[in-house]
């Protein structure tokens, strides 16, 4: 295969000839929803020699711009790799390099799991709802490993969190990590600017230095999505939701943020503080905060929520009776289908 346009790569040279069966990933997953704006091309092939698949991410041009965020993922990815090689949260570089045109490129394992965005659903169910949290905690421990190597991601968001669950247990990734701050580098000097998702990222991202709870922050806003199927701060521009995020939760977000099950909505409030000394310290302590609350399970939560959302629930009841015609038993049929199983726990 060989690509044409801004998108070429030549897979009969190297480094892509040890590879097969490309597949050019849908733009949306390189930053920008057009081939003329995005700053990367990702596709996906396989080994020629091994049963595996790989991610390849190419610059979109040769020059500084598009090479400093590339080249800024290549090196916290290869100290990661070095100080956490048994670690599987995270991608392993195999390759890295310059192509003959300028462009830099990477070549790293491929993860089976999907975005974390393409599993969320819009219902308030018990279940559902403890699984989010099981995987936020999944999450705090990735952060965790990768906080204590001096590390922050930095655009935490619903696509660059990879999930799927095994046997129950959530099994999640971290990925692009274009935007991460390594202290070690980037305190000493190398050049920093990062790339950041609006509605995602923490306020102080752009002007100092970030810390593990710039990620928590990201985090917050990541499980509120997960448990409502909508970002917590809606706005025009990416300058507006700037605006939001720096001046914390307010009379637009407080009352969405009370309709969370506890103790989502209070810990939530606590990593969503626009000053980042009035949030959790660490990854660490936000998972010891949440991590008794999720140990109950379906059946405590599922608690919780009926006490919580009484009044959703009563509703929902009162608009289930008015549905059956008058001297119509529950179950039973009468000019129509009624079932009591019509009863939606949202």
């Amino acid at each position: 295969m060989r690509l044409t346009g801004s998108t070429a790569i030549d897979s009969k040279s190297p480094p892509f000839d040890q590879f097969k069966s490309f597949q050019l990933l849908a733009t949306a997953r390189s930053g920008r929803r057009s081939l003329e704006h995005v700053r990367h091309h990702l596709y996906v092939a396989r080994d020629k020699h091994a049963p595996a698949s790989v991610l390849i991410k190419v610059t979109a041009k040769p020059g500084l711009v598009y090479q400093q965020n590339l080249a800024n993922e290549i090196a916290s990815l290869s100290t990661i790799n070095r100080e956490l090689p048994d670690s599987r949260y995270f991608p392993v570089v195999r390759e890295h390099g310059s192509l003959r045109d300028g462009r830099v490129y990477l070549i790293t394992s491929l993860f089976d799991e999907f975005p974390l965005a393409t599993a969320i659903g819009t219902e308030r169910l018990p279940e559902r709802t403890v699984g989010y949290l099981r995987t936020t905690l999944e999450v705090a421990k990735a952060l965790t490993e990768l906080h204590r190597q001096g590390i922050f991601h930095v655009d935490l968001n619903p696509m660059n969190i990879l999930h799927r669950t095994d046997k129950g247990a959530p099994v999640i990734r971290i990925v692009d990590f274009e935007s991460s701050y390594e202290v070690a580098r980037h305190s000493a000097g190398d050049f920093y600017s990062p790339p950041t998702t609006p509605g995602y990222s923490a306020p102080e991202v752009g002007h100092r230095a970030p810390d593990a709870r710039a990620d928590l922050f990201s985090l917050g806003l990541v499980i509120y999505y997960c448990l409502t199927g909508e970002v917590l701060y809606q706005g025009a521009t990416s300058y507006e939701l700037l605006l939001k995020a720096a001046t914390g939760p307010g009379p637009d977000e407080i009352p969405r943020l009370r309709t969370l099950p506890e103790p989502a909505g209070a810990l939530l409030a606590r990593a969503l503080a626009s000053d980042s000394a009035a949030r959790f310290a660490s990854a660490a302590e936000f998972a010891a905060a949440l991590a008794p609350h999720v140990a109950g399970g379906a059946a405590q939560l599922a608690g919780l929520m009926r006490t919580q959302f009484a009044d959703e629930f009563r509703q929902e009841e009162e608009r289930f009776a008015s549905a059956i015609p008058v001297g119509t038993a529950p179950g039973s049929s009468s000019g129509g289908s009624q079932s009591g199983g019509g009863r939606k726990t949202s």
